[in-house]
Parts: C-alpha cells; sequence; structure tokens
C-alpha cells in the first residue's frame, strides 16, 4: 500500500464539505493506495502522470510518486472549475 499525502487543495476542500461525502472520498483515497491505477480512473491528457477517478458528484486528481499517493485536487464533478484549478497549479 501506498503512503497517502493530500495536498493542502485538496485537503481544504475536503474540509468544507459534509461528513458523509468528505468519509466516502477519503475512503475511496485509500483504495488508490492500494490499487492506485483502477480501471475506472483515467490518465488526465497534458497532465502526466495525473489520473482522474469519479467519485459520486465528486472528482479526485491524484498522481503516484515513487511509495506516496498525492492527491493535489479534489472537487464537484461536471464542473469546469476543477480543470482551470489543475491548470493554475500545474501549469
Amino acid at each position: 500500500m501506498l503512503d497517502i499525502r493530500i495536498l493542502d487543495e485538496a485537503q481544504a476542500f475536503l474540509d468544507t464539505l459534509p461528513e458523509k461525502y468528505r468519509h466516502q472520498l477519503v475512503r475511496k483515497i485509500v483504495l488508490l493506495a492500494k490499487r492506485p491505477h483502477p480501471p475506472r480512473s483515467k490518465q488526465l491528457e497534458g497532465y502526466a502522470p495525473l489520473r482522474r477517478l469519479s467519485s459520486g458528484d465528486y472528482r479526485i486528481i491524484y498522481f503516484v510518486d515513487g511509495n506516496v499517493l498525492k492527491v493535489p485536487l479534489v472537487d464537484k464533478r461536471g464542473d469546469d472549475k476543477v480543470y482551470r484549478r489543475l491548470k493554475r497549479l500545474f501549469g
């Protein structure tokens, strides 16, 4: 299992969510640490090695760095805001 590091921006978003949804997303992140490339995840074009995984109404953006699963962004699914934030963070 990979170590998990939820970066500040993702953690700030998780902290705004109701407990039910926050726990749902954290469980999904723990599962990603066990299996970082599930069939439903997709690599983001132009942002390798970033991947995305949908979980309910939310999207988890993550990548593996050595033995660490890093989660820089979590946001609403179907909202272009997550991609604007991604562009701001990763150019």
